[in-house]
Formats: structure tokens, sequence, C-alpha cells
């Protein structure tokens, strides 16, 4: 890096990241395994010249076993953190620990920290069977004393500067011990509390129950960032109503409207321009490339975002179906009637202060008061 870049580095690292509970409207982009990677991130924050509507970002899980994670492998899925721990439009960016342990948890939380992360996200709420099956994720739901306990370690671990937050779900087959587990989480010393509004047994199976984050809201001080199908700004008001939160994640429904911050926030975004979306994808691919991705690999992010953004649009829907067949890129590429001069990724931005509308969609004055 050069002395500009660091000197910019250590300005944005000692830089407070946004929270759910300060005034205006906190949008946060969700981590998906295998989707939300630092080049999607990139991507997305600096969408309209830097100024997406997104408050933070939380990097995919960095599974934690019986050992501290080594920095390599916190720099390879969060190289932010050689950026002051921000995206380049200047977003920041929290390393998510995933693991049973607390000791392990706590070391790796340290160093994360060292290494230049503005937060630490403890993951209870992946549902997949291997991570449950190896002690991580949402099976830690079943017993909310261990939540309390690696909370604790990890922020004991790293300075009072740097937020620990938490994410669950409901619960493992049910919202019964909910508050139960927010409870946990805040003795712990949590500062937030994301929330996805299904149990690990629905996976991603309706319906979500945004109404049942109201038992957590009762049962702690901290704010609740409400997560699950928030895919248009009606969801977001209708989570607001059911929920009385006024903090929102979003993951999939980014897919398929990836101007949904702006949206949100009250700002003229159209949903759905087809040469606008199409175009975002080339861009998308070209990144991948730039960074070191195959073609195959880069077709197989393409069908992923097109997969996932389907719902939100049948003509999404329909280019999914036409290029999921698809064995090559150029093909895809063809198919959303790119040129390869259209792929080609932009200089990396300046760095320009951020904005953000304070007119909001969706904000605290409309979600019912807790």
């Amino acid at each position: 890096m050069s002395d500009a870049a660091v000197e910019a580095a250590f300005g944005l690292r000692h830089r407070a990241a946004p929270r759910p509970d300060a005034p205006g409207l906190f949008l946060a982009l969700a981590p998906m395994d295998g989707v939300t990677d630092w080049v999607y991130r990139d991507l997305l924050t600096s969408l309209a010249d830097d100024q997406s509507g997104i408050s933070l970002c939380v990097s995919e899980f960095v599974r934690v076993t019986r050992d501290r994670v080594q920095p390599h492998v916190l720099r390879r899925i969060c190289p932010e953190l050689d950026r002051g721990g921000r995206t380049r439009a200047g977003v920041p960016v929290f390393v998510q620990l995933l693991g049973g342990e607390p000791e392990p948890m706590a070391g790796s939380a340290a160093l994360a920290a060292e290494l230049g992360a503005p937060g630490i996200d403890i993951n209870f709420g992946c549902p997949a069977k291997t991570v449950n099956n190896h002690d991580g994720g949402a099976t830690i739901l079943k017993t909310p004393c261990r939540i309390e306990s690696i909370v604790g370690a990890v922020r004991r671990a790293v300075p009072a500067s740097v937020p620990v937050t938490v994410k669950i779900r409901l619960g493992w087959d049910g919202s019964d011990r909910l508050a139960e587990i927010a409870a946990a989480a805040e003795a712990g010393g949590a500062e937030w509390l994301t929330i996805h509004a299904r149990t690990r047994l629905q996976l991603y199976r309706p319906p979500v129950a945004w109404d049942a984050l109201a038992k957590a809201r009762l049962a702690v001080r901290m704010p609740v960032v409400a997560n699950g199908d928030l895919c248009t700004e009606a969801d977001l008001r209708r989570c607001a109503e059911q929920s009385g939160c006024h903090a929102f994640m979003i993951g999939r429904g980014a897919m398929g409207r990836p101007w949904l911050f702006r949206q949100a926030r009250g700002l003229p975004e159209p949903d759905y321009e087809p040469v606008r979306f199409s175009a975002l994808l080339g861009e998308y691919a070209a990144r991948l490339l730039l960074h070191g991705a195959g073609e195959r690999a880069a077709l197989g992010r393409l069908k992923q975002w097109l997969r996932l953004g389907a719902p939100a649009f049948a003509e999404i829907d329909a280019l999914f179906q036409a290029i999921k067949v698809l064995p090559s890129l150029p093909q895809a590429l063809a198919r959303l009637q790119l040129r390869p001069e259209d792929t080609q990724p932009p200089p990396a931005p300046g760095r320009r202060p951020r904005r953000e509308s304070s007119s909001p969609a969706v904000d605290r004055a409309s979600a019912p008061a807790p």
C-alpha cells in the first residue's frame, strides 16, 4: 500500500461503524456463504458512485475449530482488512466467525480486530447440516448458556471500541426459546442481534415469521435487526409493522433488486431495467476474472446470482432459464447481450464522502414503538 493508502486506511479503521440504534435507517448486506464474497461486496457498495445505501457488510463466515484461525485465512475471506476493514466505497465490513469453542473464537476475534476488523459478528444461525454436525451455527441455539459463554469470551478478547454482534435464527425447531436465546447473547456482551425469522429446521422454506422477532425485542435492551425475505420496500414496511424492528439486513433480496438499499432510503431507482441489470452482471463477471476466477467459476457465479434473483422478476427468471444450460461464459454474456468491451471493470474509485438520504421509505418513525 502507498503512504496515502495507509493513511486513509488508518483513518477509516478508527472511524466508528454505523449502528442500528443510531439516527437514520440501518440497512446491512447479509453474509451468504459462497455468494457475498468480497468481490460481490465491493461491487454492490460501489453502486451509484459509492452511494449504494448499504450501511454495513458482514463477511462470509470464518470457520473456527480447535485453534485460532491464521491471518491468511482472515485476509482471504475478508481482504478488506488490508483496507481499514472497509470496501473501496468506504462501507465497513464486520468479520463473521462461526464455531462452538469460546477460547478459539476469542483468539480469532482478537486477531481479526488486530488486523483491522471494525466489528466481529458471531454466527449462530447457519442451518447447513455439515456445519451443525460439527458444533457450529444454529446447533448452538439448543443451549443458550453456550451462546452467553462464546459471546462473553469474544467480547473480552477485543477492544471495547470493536462491536461484537450476533446473528441467529428463531430457534432450532420453534421460537419458544427465542427470548432466552436473545437474553443470553445480550448477557454475553453483544451490542446488537440480527435474527433470520425462520427456524433452523425450516432452512429457507416459507413462512417467514417477522412477528416472532417481537419476542426478542421485548427480552433485551440492545437493538434487534430483522432478516429474512426482505425483498421489496413493501416487505420492509410489513416487517417493521409486525416485528417493531427499524433496522434490517438484506440478503437474497439484493440479488433481484441490487438497488433496493437506495429505494428503501427514498431515492429514485427503477425496479428493473434489463440493460442496467445485464451491465451489472457483466461487470461482476469481469471483476471475478480480474481477481483470479476462471471462466467456469465466473459462469457459475452468474448462474447463482440469476437463480437467487429469479423470484423478483419474470425477466430475471427468463434469463436464468436461458443461461443455466449454457456451458461457457462467452455464451452467457452473449445471452445478456453484452460485448467483451461491456464487461471491463472500472478503475479503482477514489475516496468520495458517503451520503445518505434523510427521507428513508422505512424509518424509525414508521416502526411501532417498543
